[in-house]
């Protein structure tokens, strides 16, 4: 089904099922390194698919954009009386789409024609069949045109909460789309450089060394709180307004969109200003402080002589595709019965390329070894 490229949510929509249907697959490969199978991706190209989807969406915010720039530009029209010659619903390749209207007004007493009701005029959230009963054929409405440019003109200028609407559902597919190329940035330029600790930042205070453990900075969990709330919002709006909200409405509602991003940010630098995610050596007390992890819902306080050694565990995750590994960096404690207890760093697994760069920058802080446990 081809694509097209107007101002209505069916085209975000569209968006996301070529996404969808285009996906990453995965083959299975044996590797000498481990005996279970891991699984790769089978295109050789995967960022192909991210670049062809973002250039897909660049078009659709580049159509959303540019036709609610010259709606907002025609709220400034000035105004004539004209006659609607043709009223009627367009066709587009496989269906009834957007409007097929005419109108012919005078200006200065020369003639134009003008064939828009708005700038887009095919999107997909509009009744069309009652716009084109409220411009019948033969009847006398007023037309906005643009001064500089007289055989420029609509009937409906200015901005409407459908624009609004369109730009909230697109909200959340553009920052998903810019974390996913950070991502892919990122991975690609660590995979050829080697980061001391694993590329983690260091903080070296006053008697104390701090290792920021948090998976997202405050300004990434900022714009993801934007985005839930964008797409949660723009869902909710249509359940309950359709696809013709008010101008007003729609704006309280990015307003409240926007205030959920700032709370979330504000939250996360908080936690992050507490050191609720860092990993606290004492340099006086010779104590240590692990972040939460592991179902460890508050720091854990543990004497550096506890510490016996500085450890890397693989999880492995199953999928219909095959396995897939992920590394965990945790601390060995000593016990009263002899044994050891492993106290794990992270809640989320690592590349390997980091979790041993960290658990090898760590072990020689603490003086202790290190040991995989696979």
């Amino acid at each position: 089904m081809p694509i097209e490229f107007s101002h209505s949510l069916c085209r975000y929509l569209h968006l996301g099922a070529f996404v969808w249907a285009g996906r990453f697959t995965f083959v299975k490969i044996g590797l000498r390194r481990h005996i279970v199978e891991v699984r790769v991706f089978a295109f050789p190209y995967p960022l192909l698919l991210l670049a062809v989807w973002t250039g897909v969406l660049v078009a659709g915010d580049y159509v959303v954009l540019e036709t609610s720039a010259r709606q907002l530009r025609a709220g400034g029209y000035t105004n004539t009386v004209g006659e609607i010659t043709r009223s009627d619903i367009g066709r587009s390749a496989i269906r009834r789409r957007g409007l097929d209207m005419s109108y012919s007004y005078s200006v200065d007493g020369v003639g134009y024609k003008g064939s828009q009701y708005r700038y887009d005029d095919r999107n997909g959230a509009f009744d069309y069949r009652a716009i084109t009963n409220a411009f019948r054929r033969g009847s006398i409405t007023t037309v906005y045109y643009n001064p500089a440019n007289p055989a420029d003109s609509v009937l409906s200028p200015g901005l409407d909460g459908c624009d609004l609407l369109l730009m909230l559902f697109g909200i959340p597919l553009n920052i998903i789309t810019v974390a996913l190329w950070i991502a892919s940035v990122r991975a690609k330029s660590s995979a050829r450089r080697f980061d001391p600790a694993g590329g983690l930042r260091i903080l070296r205070q006053a008697g104390e060394t701090r290792v920021r453990l948090a998976l997202f900075s405050p300004w990434a969990i900022g714009f993801f709180g934007i985005a839930a709330a964008g797409a949660a919002a723009a869902m909710l709006i249509v359940c309950l307004r359709g696809f013709e909200p008010s101008l007003r409405f729609m704006s309280y509602a990015l307003v409240v969109v926007a205030a959920v991003g700032v709370a979330a940010l504000l939250w996360a630098a908080r936690r992050h200003r507490s050191g609720r995610y860092d990993l606290r050596i004492q340099d006086a007390t010779q104590i240590l402080f692990l972040p939460p992890a592991d179902n460890r819902h508050e720091s854990l306080l543990v004497p550096k002589g506890e510490i016996v050694a500085v450890s890397m565990y693989r999880r492995v995750s199953h999928s219909p595709s095959g396995h897939y590994f992920s590394y965990v960096p945790a601390l060995e404690r000593a016990t009263l019965n002899a044994q050891t207890q492993s106290l794990q760093l992270v809640n989320w697994g690592w590349t390997e390329k980091k979790a041993r760069a960290f658990a090898d920058w760590l072990s020689q802080q603490l003086g202790v070894g290190f040991k995989a446990m696979y």
